[in-house]
């Protein structure tokens, strides 16, 4: 766009020739505009980007010009049709659309004063609309100094990039020679009088110019046999050869730009510089003050004490809540909690087996339960209970195995004699629970207690999985026990195998035979003794 713009304005001869009466003015910015009709009259009111207004009114037979009347009309004659035809148009038009519609509306052939009065319609709105150039009647034609920054600035607001090119000719000659996208040769022996200016473009100087040189995104090249009587002004254009003269100087219009933009750059990257320092300062006191506190401070030594002795208060604390449920269990559950006990104490690692099976196929179970309870109409209300119920469920036979191992691990306690059970009782069962969930936290216990000493924490972390693997392994044969008696329901389970009774029938078998056999033989040498 910007390329035919600019070859139109030297097509037209803008910077040699004089510029007619008839130049097409550009048009204002309509910002506002405001449209009414009425059965009295109709208005049109206009807000530029100038912040000019026009107000044009056909009001009850008179016609209003910013408030003011300049003519009459008949209601509903062709001059008021006209009007509110227009004014329907432009209802629907906006800006330069509106604009071009209204500088192009021209009033119905009329007679005596209508013709008048739409002719002084036609003019007010042309008036309003246009920006044109003005020129004085006396001067010579040609362009001026404002005329040219003025049209200028108009076709440069489109193009960013030539933008520069308004400052590049401030203070030169009116008297322009503009070259777009083309490649210029002054000749050698020829002399150009009034500035020259190239964009997009190679001006080659091999003669004269009586003027000043302007190139913007292009390039410049002064020979030896060049002269340039004034400037020589570049923007985002380079310097092929500079042999030749160049009376007025070379000057960069960007220079003090690029100058500013790096001012710009560097204070930035000062405050980023010093915002990465503040940041990394404060980073550092941050780290300095908690190795302090953990390390250099006169209680330092006192915090892997708290620590340890507090994981041991925790450990404690959840002894006895298991202990209280555990009581709970075996007040309302005593005869299944000892059925869950006595198979996981005789199957072991068949119940581990099944508890690990179940807890693979927990998540399973839950959903295809609640996808053939959902399916049906009729398992829908149970299904609603099954969704929160199913992990209660899981949980809490997870938790009485647990608390069955316990009370194995517990009775196992009280059989060992060692030095600290002797207040273990094993008829009462919950000094045996308590002393086996005693047990099952011990390596917890020791490991927080290890942690106090210091350059210990490789042993401590051993007792921390070493407890862990416990916990698993009593939660897994617990819960695979309550899988196998179906909660402890399922007394029969470990009555029908006995491997104490049965190990003990071996032994018997094995004594019964043993001394049979000898007092046979010792019968037999006797009877041969009393025969002998």
């Amino acid at each position: 766009m910007y390329r035919l713009l600019l070859s139109a304005f030297v097509a037209l001869g803008l910077a040699a020739l004089a510029l007619p009466d008839g130049l097409d003015a550009q048009l204002r910015e309509i910002v506002t505009k405001s449209v009414s009709a009425s059965s009295s009259g109709a208005s049109l009111g206009l807000t530029f980007a100038d912040r000019g207004e026009l107000e044009l009114s056909f009001d009850g037979g008179t016609v209003y010009l910013d408030g003011e009347a300049i003519g009459t009309y008949e209601r509903g004659s062709e001059l008021d049709t006209a009007w509110r035809s227009l004014l329907g148009e432009a209802m629907a038009l906006e800006n330069g659309a509106l604009a071009e519609r209204l500088v192009a509306w021209s009033s119905p052939e009329l007679g005596g004063t209508a013709a008048e009065v739409g002719q002084s319609v036609d003019q007010a709105l042309e008036d309003a609309l246009e920006v044109a150039d003005a020129q004085d009647a006396n001067d010579e034609p040609g362009l001026s100094v404002s005329d040219e920054r003025t049209l200028a600035r108009i076709l440069l607001n489109s193009v960013g990039r030539l933008g520069v090119l308004e400052e590049a000719l401030e203070g030169l000659s009116s008297d322009l020679r503009i070259h777009v996208d083309e490649d210029v040769v002054i000749p050698q022996g020829s002399v150009v009088d009034g500035t020259v200016v190239v964009i997009e473009g190679t001006l080659r100087v091999e003669g004269e110019i009586r003027g000043d040189v302007v190139v913007v995104d292009g390039a410049i090249e002064v020979v030896e046999t060049g002269v340039v009587q004034g400037e020589v002004r570049i923007a985002d254009a380079r310097v092929l050869s500079n042999v030749g003269t160049i009376r007025g100087g070379l000057v960069d219009v960007l220079e003090e730009e690029r100058e500013v933009e790096e001012e710009v750059r560097e204070q930035l990257r000062e405050e980023i510089r010093a915002e990465i320092r503040r940041d990394l300062r404060n980073e550092i006191r941050q780290v300095t003050r908690m190795e302090h506190d953990d390390g250099f401070s006169i209680m330092a030594p006192f915090h892997a004490v708290v620590r340890g002795v507090g994981g041991v208060l925790e450990k404690m604390v959840m002894i006895f809540i298991l202990g209280l449920v555990g009581a709970g269990f075996l007040a309302f559950a005593g005869e299944n909690m000892e059925t869950i006990a006595e198979t996981a104490r005789r199957s072991p690692g068949r119940s581990a087996m099944v508890g690990l099976a179940g807890s693979f196929l927990l998540i399973p179970v839950w959903i295809l339960g609640l996808i053939a309870l959902l399916v049906s109409i009729v398992g829908i209300p149970v299904a609603i209970a099954w969704a929160p119920l199913f992990p209660v469920a899981a949980g809490l036979a997870a938790l009485l195995g647990y608390l069955a191992v316990a009370q194995n691990t517990g009775e196992w306690l009280a059989d060992s004699n060692f030095p600290w059970t002797g207040w273990i009782r094993k008829t009462n069962p919950i000094f045996t629970l308590v002393a086996g969930l005693l047990g099952l936290v011990l390596a917890f216990m020791a490991g927080h207690l290890v942690s106090i000493l210091p350059f210990l924490g490789f042993i401590g972390n051993l007792l921390f999985a070493a407890g862990v693997i416990i916990t698993i392994a009593a939660i897994q044969i617990g819960f695979g026990a309550v899988l196998l008696t179906r909660g402890g329901r399922r007394k029969e389970y470990y009555a029908a195998y006995d491997p104490d009774a049965a190990w003990e029938a071996a032994m018997n078998v094995d004594v019964d035979e043993g001394p049979g056999t000898g007092t046979g033989a010792s019968s037999t040498g006797e009877g041969s003794t009393n025969d002998a």
